[in-house]
């Protein structure tokens, strides 16, 4: 019979004083404290002695585009072994690339060697004893291997994650960790003042508050990120996810603000401004705490959302968390490929040979409401380059971009049935798959013998194309060494939709003109594809001094444009390319870079 393991308690360490901001961080910065003996002994290698160089570049280059762990609280001299061999992994990827080939092969080995002994050593810890996930920090670092061993092209250990994965889950479900309920009962006793008799929290209980949400939310974030990395991370290479969103029942992440917060005095301010209350006498003074019955799931989230009238609760918790934003549009990009893997097990109808009608139009208007909705909020955040939060909002609209296209392009692996063994695979075969129209071909060849065309749905998004292609290459090369991994495989999929689109239509353009001997007229869907992710292209490839619109862009003279024809398919490759040359730290671009070398025609300029 297996034992009963008791649920998940907030830290029960004694309360500690509330410091001054300069005292806090020069107790918990990273940077001023010396790392364990156990990392820096000279058996890892030489880079042990950078370690504490390689901590500081996770959480500056790393953490502002993924706020996994606590910042203010995180001390290089407390932290478990694991994670802290995680963190310096990751960290080590943004060192300058001044080395020459011999250091730069050294250092990849060390990576290599501390995230493989790292990552058996946490699986077997977690083995003996599945309740260790119990603990936050256990669960951090192990998304931490996770995402270091799928996109750190060095790792080559894409079969060993999805064990890791599985293990995860399936621990995570022993211990029912995915119900808030269940795992941490008193998940919101950090909301409520624990001294009714006291009209303000005195300084040793405020302390214990403000520990009790970290130790919370660190799980939540966790849990969060876990179902985020099954449900997209592996969807590259065409993997279906193990684990159901709707198994998740904890509430959506809560403010950034309160997460970034420096001390418990700070925290309490930012709780003030939040949610106007400070405590609540009782537990059960609101159902769902602060923020209404909106915000009790992702799954619940994501159906409100998918209404006319969503909670106003929902939408600024949303507005105040762009990462609680980016797992419900990733679970609405699930929810999607789900419609789709099974349209596409369907027959053809007749009446509707259009290949890329994946929902029908009630779903198609819920998915654009909450679409809508999350646009309106990320739009007043994603332009304001000194926002904190800069690089999160960002991502959310590159991801808004990604779910629109997917509603109207399906995956190409997803419809062909390929399931590739890695995310560098899935993503070289996605490349030579755009050379073809499969989508097109799979779903409509029983009933168009013919010309297959089936871009009628790129007309409703070259908006959004030419938005999202503008924001890929004109960020700014601080803002892409900070990009997340999983922005830089969303991006190429982005650009790769174009560059698929750019080939169709000028197929059609010389159909047309060998079938009629002349241009089609502009306002045909083939010249206003064309032309309008032409103009963003050369718009974006073109430098800062060079900004003239090609006078052969919307014309009609054959001649002229012909010559732009001919030249526009390598002019965008030429921009893939610049995209993934600037785009080396975890190894996808320059991955991508020698799969585009062997495309007949896409070789070195």
């Amino acid at each position: 019979m297996v034992g009963i393991t008791p649920p998940l308690t907030t830290n029960p360490n004694p309360a500690k004083p509330v410091v001054t901001d300069e005292a806090f961080w020069e107790e918990h910065s990273t940077f001023a404290t010396g790392l364990p003996q156990s990392l820096s002994s000279p058996s890892l290698s030489n880079h042990a002695n950078n370690e504490e160089t390689y901590v500081k570049q996770y959480f500056e280059h790393f953490h502002p585009s993924f706020p996994l762990l606590h910042r203010p609280t995180f001390t290089v001299s407390l932290t478990p072994k694991l994670l802290l061999e995680a963190v310096t992994v990751i960290g080590s990827l943004f060192s300058p690339n001044l080395y020459d080939h011999g250091e730069t092969r050294a250092l990849a080995q060390w990576r290599q060697a501390i995230w493989q002994s790292g990552q058996e050593e946490l699986r077997h810890m977690v083995s003996l004893n599945c309740s260790e996930i119990r603990q936050p920090w256990v669960m951090q670092a192990w998304l931490l291997y996770i995402i270091y061993g799928v996109y750190a092209s060095e790792a080559g250990q894409f079969q060993t994650v999805k064990k890791m994965l599985r293990q995860l889950i399936d621990a995570v479900r022993e211990i029912g960790l995915s119900q808030q309920g269940i795992a941490m009962p008193d998940a919101q006793s950090w909301m409520y003042q624990h001294d009714y008799n006291s009209p303000r929290d005195d300084s040793q209980t405020l302390y214990t508050r403000w520990m009790s949400y970290i130790t919370t939310e660190s799980m939540r974030l966790s849990l969060y990120t876990l179902v985020f990395l099954d449900s997209h991370t592996f969807s590259p290479c065409n993997s279906r996810p193990l684990m159901s969103p709707m198994e998740l029942g904890w509430e959506l992440p809560f403010p950034i603000n309160l997460w970034e917060a420096k001390n418990s005095e700070i925290w309490l301010l930012r709780f003030n401004e939040n949610f106007g209350l400070s405590t609540f006498t009782t537990a059960n003074s609101l159902l769902h705490g602060p923020r209404g019955v909106g915000t009790a799931s992702l799954t619940i989230a994501t159906q409100q959302l998918m209404t006319e009238t969503p909670d106003s609760e929902l939408l600024s918790a949303l507005e105040a968390s762009p990462f609680a934003a980016f797992c419900v549009l990733t679970n609405m990009g699930a929810l999607v490929r789900d419609f789709t893997r099974c349209y596409y097990q369907m027959p053809p109808s007749p009446s509707d040979p259009n290949p890329f009608h994946i929902l029908t139009q009630a779903q198609n208007k819920q998915v654009h409401t909450a679409i809508e909705a999350i646009t309106k909020i990320v739009k007043k955040q994603a332009y304001t380059g000194d926002n904190p939060q800069f690089l999160l909002w960002r991502t959310n609209e590159l991801f808004i971009s990604s779910l629109k296209i997917s509603l109207c392009r399906p995956d190409q692996l997803l419809v062909g049935g390929i399931v590739d063994n890695s995310l560098i695979a899935g993503m070289a075969a996605s490349t030579h798959l755009t050379q073809g129209n499969l989508v097109a071909i799979r779903r409509s060849a029983p009933l168009v013998l013919h010309h297959v065309g089936g871009d009628e749905g790129i007309l409703a998004l070259l908006n959004d194309l030419s938005g999202a292609l503008s924001r890929i290459s004109g960020e700014e090369q601080d803002k892409v060494v900070r990009e997340a991994p999983w922005v830089t495989v969303t991006s190429y999929g982005v650009l790769l939709c174009i560059w698929g689109a750019l080939k169709r239509a000028s197929t059609d353009i010389r159909h047309h003109l060998n079938t009629f001997n002349e241009l089609p007229k502009t306002s045909e869907s083939c010249m206003l594809i064309f032309n309008t992710l032409m103009e963003s292209a050369l718009l974006n490839f073109s430098t800062e001094n060079d900004r003239v619109r090609d006078p052969r862009l919307w014309t009609m003279d054959r001649e002229a444009f012909v010559s732009l024809l001919d030249e526009g398919e390598s002019l965008f490759v030429n921009l893939i390319k610049a995209f993934c040359q600037r785009r080396s730290v975890w190894g996808i671009g320059p991955s991508m870079l020698a799969v585009l070398g062997e495309i007949p025609g896409t070789g070195p300029e």
